[in-house]
């Protein structure tokens, strides 16, 4: 059999296999551009969680860390109303979370039917309960980043929307919500997209592996016709392309074949997890280094005046956190809004943010000794159509080190948390993925709604491309059909 042979057989046998879920991934594309994954989102929780009266409100903090240091160390320790009461949290170094009751100092216990009530009032909008289930996880919580907050509370509400909210065990956070129009589309939009089958998606090492392979020998097969597309038009030129047997998938293919490649390349490029780019994952150890040690009682046993920070509106969430060596206090409004003191300092006026030299001491223990820069990520390039509001509000700084080879970290400036370590290749894995697989470039990222329907045009091509090259493969060469 020729070269030529080869690739045929090879692009029409897989395409035959893998032509269906192509064709599903483009369809629940054009769904997932306009209807994205619920989630509650931190305006949604600023807006309906209740303000802290820190007067009264908790026991001493040093009694409050004692009782929730773990053996892997605390990263950072929050305070917010649950209900009707104050709860403290602390996230390991391990991403683990603990919490107590700021109030009294008890581990919070099985919650009671009205205690669920209370959680979920204020963002419930006055809806009754009219179900309450303890689950592990289902399609809308199958993430791993709820693994921290299992089991969850399903709680269902009542009312024409049939939302249903999540509510930790482990800190009786509300963490997710969901509509019945949103549920309804993303089961044919990200569920199908994402491949997120609890079943399947559970299991994050086989998920990680299916997808990859099955992503990967997608990419093979559009390659596959793209080089037989092009040894038609070498042959035949247009004229040939789009006569005959098999036109449509033909012409289909010179109008989407380029951005079905990449879209698929790109694709499996987004399940890369470190296989041939670096991951850029902070580890524990490289946190605790970043926060100059681990919290302890000692860096708590000082803390400044909370009432300074209330001045400036309605606290919803007071954090605790340490960088470089240094605790900060950073009091929550919203998204946008917070005020941050360092402790044990309490005469020093609130800031809106950490300071950039004390981020640049933290990421020093990481970068090592070479001159560094600290950036806004962005604040040279154009808005982002994949960036959420608070990305726009309050950007992620960016520090690096100098040089063609420049190593870096993201730092959230929120929280002053590391978020991702950079460097050239890591960097390079981006740029591919945001502009193959997003489309996020210059002149696209300032029509967002352009971009999103030249993009649901070009899955409607691609979609069309998968689905006739599905028919062309069940036929025989001379148009019969394949014996059944």
């Amino acid at each position: 059999m020729t070269q030529k042979g080869m690739i045929r057989r090879l692009h029409r046998r897989l395409g035959l296999v893998l032509g269906p879920a192509v064709l599903l991934w483009f369809l629940s594309g054009v769904v997932l551009l306009w209807v994205p994954y619920p989630s509650l989102t931190e305006g949604e929780w600023f807006s309906a969680a209740e303000a802290l009266s820190t007067r009264e409100c908790c026991v001493s903090f040093p009694s409050l860390v004692q009782q929730l240091e773990r053996l892997d160390g605390i990263e950072s320790l929050r305070l917010r109303m649950v209900g009707d009461r104050p709860v403290v949290v602390a996230q390991s170094l391990n991403g683990s979370l603990a919490a107590v009751s700021a109030d009294s100092g008890d581990v919070l216990t099985s919650f009671t039917q009205e205690g669920i009530e209370r959680i979920v009032q204020p963002f419930s909008g006055g809806r009754m309960i009219e179900a309450v289930e303890l689950i592990e996880h289902d399609v809308w919580t199958v993430h791993q980043r709820f693994d921290p907050y299992r089991p969850l509370w399903k709680v269902q509400l009542s009312g024409e929307h049939r939302a249903v909210l999540y509510v930790s065990s482990v800190t009786a956070d509300v963490v997710q919500d969901t509509t019945a129009e949103e549920r309804r589309w993303n089961l044919v939009g990200a569920v199908l997209h994402w491949w997120y089958w609890p079943w399947l998606r559970r299991h994050w090492e086989w998920w990680d592996q299916v997808v990859w392979w099955v992503s990967a020998i997608g990419t093979v097969t559009v390659v596959a016709g793209g080089l037989i597309l092009g040894r038609e038009w070498a042959k035949h030129g247009w004229s040939g392309l789009l006569t005959g047997q098999g036109k449509v998938h033909r012409a289909l293919g010179v109008i989407a074949g380029i951005a079905a490649c990449c879209w698929m390349a790109s694709g499996w490029l987004s399940m890369d997890h470190g296989r041939w780019f670096p991951d850029g994952k902070v580890n524990a150890e490289d946190r605790e280094r970043f926060m100059g040690g681990r919290l302890t009682v000692r860096d708590v046993e000082a803390m400044p005046d909370f009432s300074t920070m209330m001045a400036s509106g309605p606290v919803k969430e007071i954090r605790l956190t340490k960088l470089a060596g240094v605790v900060h206090v950073i009091a929550r409004m919203s998204p946008a809004k917070q005020a941050v003191l360092t402790a044990p300092s309490q005469a020093d006026t609130p800031q809106d943010a950490v300071s950039d030299e004390v981020v640049t001491a933290a990421a020093r223990s990481l970068l090592g000794d070479d001159a560094l820069t600290i950036s806004k990520r962005g604040e040279n390039a154009s808005p982002s159509c994949s960036a959420t509001d608070n990305d726009t509000e309050l950007p992620f700084l960016q520090v690096e080190t100098s040089g063609h080879e420049s190593r870096g970290l993201l730092v959230d400036g929120r929280i002053g948390a590391a978020m991702e370590r950079l460097d050239s290749s890591r960097r390079l894995y981006h740029q591919l993925f945001d502009s193959l697989h997003r489309w996020d470039v210059s002149w696209l990222s300032q029509h967002c709604d352009l971009r999103r329907m030249l993009m649901s045009l070009w899955c409607v091509c691609g979609a069309g491309l998968a689905g006739s090259g599905v028919w062309a493969g069940l036929r025989r060469p001379h148009g019969k059909a394949l014996p059944r």
